[in-house]
């Protein structure tokens, strides 16, 4: 392997050519807990979105269950490392874990930017969202963001500018980085601005029904709290006062998933530009240290597809009861 080469690769400590498959005794338990309690618990999820017809009414569950299929792929990576260090160790499969890794973050991260995109319009423009997002325009879009988004965290590996070997380019490395900040950027703000949203809203849903009640005392309906919170905060006519509170509730349900679940990335994030920072002020094998804490990061960057599905199936109530009657 020519110096050249050596320069746009992670190097260990010794000053070879780092391994990206590199697992303790720690790092297989964490990732044999959380694919044991990930994939049961995702696939049921995605199981009960497709079979219950209810919640197959509305893009919103689309894009709900694209995010649950995001966290489903965030076992691919540590399926096959777990495959390489207790039965095949051979180079193709490594070279298979470094074509899928990182993806998953990157597929989860678009999804989750077009659900929140979803909840903005319809929070803001609420009758152009129910006429043009239809069910079946939300899976177009989702296949071909998903599929733009691989294209690019792969761009290099797809056009063949590098080749696929059992190594850390560093090249792949930025332009996933890339991606990633723009997407996680993208999706907290767009997360802050919903939240803030839908905060007001829901607080006007609570304080306008009873001026309504004042000016009409005859109106003794049951639906009067919904009726407003339909009408009034949302612009939205006819009987929709029930689903209109539920697309609220949605909204903050998915706001604070996605609030969660940014924690990770940004920990990653942080991890690779401190790496890189190290790279440029002391030198690349002066900062070997950090590909003893790659695995570390990688085990916590798993833990969001254990939580963020139950944080969805807590706080969706529509959900909840779909999940324990299938179940």
């Amino acid at each position: 392997m020519n110096s050249s080469h050596q320069r746009e690769v992670v190097l260990a400590s010794n000053g070879e050519i780092h391994n990206p498959i590199n697992l303790g005794i720690v790092s297989v338990i964490i990732k044999c807990l959380c694919c044991s309690v990930g994939i049961p618990l995702n696939t049921s999820i995605a199981v009960t979105i497709t079979r219950f017809r209810r919640l197959q009414c509305g893009p919103r569950n689309f894009f709900l269950l694209a995010i649950i299929l995001s966290y489903l792929s965030f076992f691919i990576p540590p399926a096959i490392e777990l495959i390489y260090w207790a039965l095949y160790p051979e180079e193709s499969l490594c070279r298979v874990y470094v074509a899928v890794s990182i993806a998953p973050q990157g597929l989860l991260l678009t999804n989750m930017l077009l659900a929140l995109t979803d909840r903005y319009l319809a929070i803001n423009h609420p009758l152009l969202h129910r006429a043009k997002m239809k069910n079946r325009l939300a899976v177009y879009y989702i296949i071909i963001c998903s599929l733009l988004t691989v294209f690019l965290m792969k761009f290099v590996y797809i056009v063949r500018l590098g080749i696929l070997r059992c190594e850390v380019w560093l090249v792949h490395t930025k332009i996933n980085g890339v991606v990633l900040i723009i997407l996680f950027t993208s999706c907290t703000v767009l997360n802050v601005i919903i939240y803030r949203q839908t905060k007001a809203l829901l607080r006007e849903s609570r304080t306008l029904p009873a001026t309504q009640d004042e000016r009409d005392p005859s109106n003794e309906s049951p639906n009067v709290n919904n009726d407003a919170t339909a009408v009034t905060p949302m612009r939205i006519h006819a009987d929709r006062d029930k689903r209109s509170e539920m697309e609220l509730k949605a909204t903050r349900t998915l706001v604070i998933g996605v609030a969660s679940l940014c924690v990770m990335p940004c920990i990653a994030l942080i991890f690779i530009a401190s790496y890189f920072a190290c790279r440029l002020v002391s030198g690349k094998l002066a900062c070997s240290h950090f590909t003893g804490l790659g695995p570390f990061m990688k085990d916590i960057s798993l833990t969001p597809a254990v939580y963020g599905p139950i944080i969805f199936l807590v706080r969706n109530r529509e959900l909840r009861a779909a999940y324990n009657f299938f179940g």
